[in-house]
């Protein structure tokens, strides 16, 4: 998982990209047995080699945090410039497979990032991670787009997810997570950018195609057209 992020780092560099954004798990992998030495290890090396590519991340990985409630695992969005972490998002909805603490988004809010551009400027975005977009509904909660439209800041969703795939629900999750991202993004007027992953949660290569596509919305409609199969990038320039 390292090497494949260097790599996207190293394209990213290429294309001038100010921001990365890897699907959920993307660092640990999306499994409940996970190494937080191992990653940790792995993080170093993506945080270093991001700086020396002047490269920042919205980088989707399981973490252990320290609270006063001792060590807790979270599901996060990890937000870098300059290789430094200035931000975290953590998921809100989690599921069964997480193994992690959900995000007390009644008590705490939402996190909202400032994200600077190598010009200098910047807009304010809000990660979302898998479930945060798709099942808040589904379990009767909050509809964190809605949330976000609500501070009258917010410019941007960074959606990072890893759906299901490769089962008898797949055509129904396709139409269903196709809908929901175009109905959120026209309804809270927020561009969302959307990653999701091409491989088995286990880490087994797919041949198939990923739960939701990936790439930019805008008023409801799509502004890409990402390939869903295998390793693809793909860059758009948000207005600021």
């Amino acid at each position: 998982n390292v090497k494949t992020i260097k790599e996207a780092i190293d394209w990213a560099s290429e294309m001038d990209v100010d921001f990365l954004v890897t699907p959920e798990g993307s660092l640990s992998g999306y499994i409940v047995d996970w190494d937080f030495d191992e990653v940790a290890a792995g993080l170093k090396e993506i945080e270093e080699y991001s700086t020396e590519k002047n490269v920042g991340m919205c980088l989707g990985t399981l973490w252990k945090e320290k609270t006063n409630l001792g060590d807790i695992k979270r599901n996060q969005i990890r937000f870098y410039a300059d290789g430094t972490l200035f931000g975290t998002t953590n998921k809100t909805y989690v599921i069964e497979h997480d193994n992690s603490l959900a995000h007390d988004i009644d008590n705490q809010g939402i996190y909202l990032h400032r994200l600077i551009n190598k010009q200098g400027n910047g807009l304010v975005a809000v990660g979302l991670l898998c479930n945060d977009m798709w099942g808040n509904n589904w379990a009767g909660g909050k509809n964190i787009a809605k949330i976000a439209q609500e501070t009258g800041m917010v410019r941007l969703l960074v959606h990072s997810t890893n759906g299901t795939r490769g089962n008898d629900m797949d055509e129904m999750l396709n139409t269903w997570h196709d809908i929901h991202l175009r109905m959120l993004s026209r309804a809270s007027g927020i561009p969302i950018i959307t990653v999701d992953n091409s491989i088995h949660m286990t880490g087994e290569d797919y041949d198939g195609r990923t739960s939701s596509e990936s790439g930019v919305l805008i008023g409801g409609e799509w502004k890409t057209k990402v390939p869903r199969f295998g390793k693809q990038y793909f860059h758009y320039d948000f207005i600021i």
